[in-house]
């Protein structure tokens, strides 16, 4: 019916490389999250007072687009209204997700 939440479960670490994993599935939609760092902020990405963060949304197929840039945007802000960044001044923290299925939950 089409009153009811659908399912969701979430898997900490299914990745090895990355400093942090999760993976998150909801009804038939399904993303992957891999977090790295915080590492040596390079070049102009360096904020001499905070980490900088980075959001990178793929989609499961072809290139991002409008919908994807204003979701990496809405993701950002949201992480860095609680990520300790004065923390890790003059770092990077990057946040790739991969949409591996999208049935509307994304």
């Amino acid at each position: 019916s089409g009153c009811c939440l659908r399912p969701f479960s979430c898997e900490l670490g299914p990745l090895s490389r990355p400093d942090g994993s999760a993976a998150f599935l909801q009804g038939d939609t399904s993303v992957l999250a891999a977090l790295y760092g915080p590492a040596e902020a390079k070049g102009n990405r360096e904020l001499p007072e905070r980490a900088a963060l980075e959001v990178l949304l793929r989609p499961k197929v072809g290139l991002p687009g409008v919908v994807e840039r204003s979701r990496e945007q809405l993701l950002r802000q949201t992480c860095e209204a609680v990520l300790l960044g004065r923390l890790h001044p003059r770092s990077s923290i990057s946040l790739v997700l991969q949409v591996l299925g999208d049935a509307g939950s994304v």
